[in-house]
């Protein structure tokens, strides 16, 4: 038995007395825990990286520091507007995972970031932390962006997928300096999105000792809740996109998220795509989508007319 598994121990009999007994109540708490060591822990996806070619053409490797002092890496294809969208990947892959949004984006000459968070792909960290530490993952992406001599600070987008897309809503409400946010296949709540993936047959007693050990591992939980903030996003353009065949989706999007946003809002469900399937399903409707949002929504603010006589 390991030290770390020793350590645990202790805390699952806990939970399993607190439950009513230690047998079954033990045996989910021990299973939880699990759950979340895989959550917090997942295989690093490696980094392939794509021919910088065509709309990747100048596409240059990058590094900067994240808000803990640790390497994030990633690519870079330089503005030819003077826009920039950072893109957030979702949980067990890398930057690659938004290729093609990155290709449709750079080819209507926005800047692209694509990087890494942190304990994933090639950057630094040994925990993923499902949007709570990210969060500072995201500005210093954005800081990075906002520092090149190619991009206009004040034209600066976001655009994230699954966990990815709730952390780059929460860094949006936050951050106004953000003008526009794309949410793809995003979960309003984290708790709420734990019961619903791990709940099984026993609801909350399969789902709550994942929670607790998310908790007990030094994850904010509480704070992992875009819903809470859309409203802040009032006046700044948010894109919420989803498959119309993913079982969460709907419900996610228009029930929550959707709703308890503000205009300028725009939501589009892909027909017969489920989470992650946008690009392979609808190419064409999905990067016109991304095209169209983003170029209206960074574009340059009209120079006003000199008045001097």
């Amino acid at each position: 038995m390991t030290t770390s598994v020793r350590a645990v121990l202790p805390r699952l009999v806990a939970l399993g007395l607190a439950l009513g007994g230690v047998g079954l109540p033990a045996v989910l708490g021990w299973q939880g825990w699990r759950t979340a060591q895989g959550m917090l822990h997942p295989s690093r996806v490696p980094v392939v990286p794509p021919d910088a070619t065509g709309p990747l053409a100048g596409m240059e490797r990058v590094s900067f520091q994240g808000p803990e002092g640790h390497a994030l890496r990633g690519w870079y294809v330089p503005s030819r507007d003077g826009s920039a969208v950072v893109l957030v990947h979702g949980f067990a892959a890398n930057r690659a995972q938004l290729l093609f949004e990155a290709r449709a984006l750079a080819e209507a000459g926005h800047g692209v970031l694509l990087f890494d968070l942190r304990a994933q792909g090639e950057s630094d960290g040994d925990a993923v932390t499902w949007g709570d530490r990210e969060r500072g993952d995201v500005r210093a992406a954005l800081a990075f962006v906002a520092s090149r001599p190619d991009v206009e600070a004040s034209r600066l987008g976001l655009l994230g997928f699954s966990m990815g897309g709730a952390t780059a809503l929460l860094v949006a409400q936050e951050e106004p300096r953000v003008r526009a946010v794309a949410a793809v296949g995003a979960f309003p709540v984290l708790e709420a999105d734990v019961h619903s993936c791990y709940g099984g047959r026993l609801g909350r007693l399969n789902s709550l000792p994942v929670v607790w050990s998310l908790r007990r591992a030094g994850v904010d939980v509480d704070a992992v809740r875009p819903l809470d903030g859309m409203a802040r996003l009032e006046g700044r353009a948010l894109l919420l996109i989803n498959g119309d065949t993913d079982p969460d989706g709907p419900a996610k999007l228009d029930g929550s998220l959707y709703r308890a946003a503000h205009e300028p809002r725009t939501l589009w469900r892909v027909p017969g795509a489920t989470h992650g399937e946008y690009a392979r399903v609808d190419p064409v409707g999905y990067a016109h989508q991304l095209r169209a949002f983003f170029s209206a929504a960074l574009a340059a603010y009209p120079r006003a007319e000199n008045s001097s006589p």
